[in-house]
């Protein structure tokens, strides 16, 4: 069970529709690849990988990322070329609208806020910056956020 599944039914929360499969270590690995490689055989991506697997794991895990739509392929001559569907951001994108839909009930401000607590710890000069820009924009009703 993965961690968004236990915290759903810990909170005792709705269930709904992930926008998001949930994805294994190894899963994300070949998503790297594909990310930063363009479409790649199976024999591409297993030499790019930096972990030792044998070439039966790649195609099986690249077979599985297929079938959860995140993986598009082509045939060239006898083998498959693998593609990613999304790019990295739209797949971070993704899983924040997932988090945001299980935790907020419509209210991003717990939202916001634990982003910026994340930020503070591991990009503190990034949260710096973001915090700055967000005290200078006026809100819709046209007050200062720092008022």
């Amino acid at each position: 069970m993965n961690r968004s599944t236990d915290l759903t039914r810990w909170l005792k929360l709705p269930t709904a529709r992930s926008r998001t499969p949930t994805l294994g270590k190894r899963e994300l690995a070949i998503l790297e690849v594909l990310w930063q490689q363009g479409a790649q055989s199976v024999q591409q991506v297993h030499a790019s990988l930096q972990e030792d697997i044998s070439l039966n794991t790649v195609q099986s895990t690249l077979e599985r990322l297929h079938r959860k739509d995140l993986l598009q392929r082509h045939k060239e001559s006898r083998a498959f070329f693998y593609s990613a569907v999304l790019q990295k951001p739209d797949l971070i994108s993704n899983l924040l609208h997932d988090i945001a839909a299980d935790l907020s009930a419509d209210d991003m401000a717990p939202m916001v806020s634990g982003f910026m607590d994340y930020l503070a710890d591991v990009a503190p000069a990034m949260g710096e910056r973001l915090n700055k820009a967000l005290a200078a924009e006026p809100d819709a009703n046209g007050a200062d956020y720092d008022s």
